[in-house]
């Protein structure tokens, strides 16, 4: 597993950033450099450098006497994303639908039966990309190029902790059988019913991340 590069602690960085986001590294979970080093097979050098990034960007805490954590979830912050992502989300969906057509439909029928298929062959790490290509095509359909940017930054913002499909994959059967609905609706051209929908889905989703914080926390 030995990494030749020169830019070895981009490479870790990387690997490591992924792991966070696919919940293979957990939040609160301990974070070795020697250990790392060892299964990367380099110096503790680069290790250190992606482990300063990390900390930088805020997937890493770092304090003396307890060395590198995976941050932890902060349920405040999570709820306060989730209410604007709910709430503009809804409205995309609205605008969006009188602009879906029948090449979107084909996109979102197609990426929803990629996810039951990656839930059938257990890969519930692969659903998060999924799941982001899914509501994106819908709101970007909407002629509105500043709601979708907000969108996508709040996306790009949660990405910091892992999807919630990760902590709670008994969502993800349940996701794709709300996508069904969503495109029925997008289909029929009932954007009311469509954005009631999504934002139905985005509080489920919410209160199963909560839920699953006052377990673990």
């Amino acid at each position: 597993m030995a990494i030749a590069s020169k830019t070895k602690n981009v490479a870790v960085y990387n690997k490591l950033r992924q792991g966070i986001i696919k919940g293979k590294l957990k939040p609160g979970q301990k974070v070795v450099m020697a250990e790392l080093a060892k299964v990367f097979g380099m110096s503790e050098t680069p290790v250190r450098e992606a482990i300063r990034r990390l900390e930088s960007e805020g997937y890493i805490d770092f304090t003396p006497h307890m060395g590198a954590i995976v941050t932890k979830i902060d349920e405040g912050e999570l709820v306060e994303i989730y209410l604007i992502r709910i709430a503009l989300e809804e409205l995309a969906t609205r605008l969006a639908g009188p602009h879906i057509v029948d090449k979107d439909i084909d996109f979102l029928n197609r990426k929803n039966h990629e996810m039951e298929a990656a839930i059938q062959q257990g890969r519930y790490e692969n659903l998060a990309a999924m799941n982001k290509a899914f509501h994106l095509r819908i709101y970007k359909a909407a002629p509105f190029p500043r709601l979708y940017k907000m969108i996508c930054d709040l996306w790009d913002t949660f990405e910091r902790w892992p999807s919630v499909f990760s902590y709670v994959p008994e969502r993800a059967a349940a996701a794709v059988e709300e996508h069904k609905r969503i495109i029925e609706a997008l289909r029929a051209g009932d954007t009311d019913q469509a954005d009631r929908l999504i934002k139905e889905q985005k509080e489920r989703t919410m209160e199963a991340l909560q839920k699953y914080m006052a377990q673990c926390y």
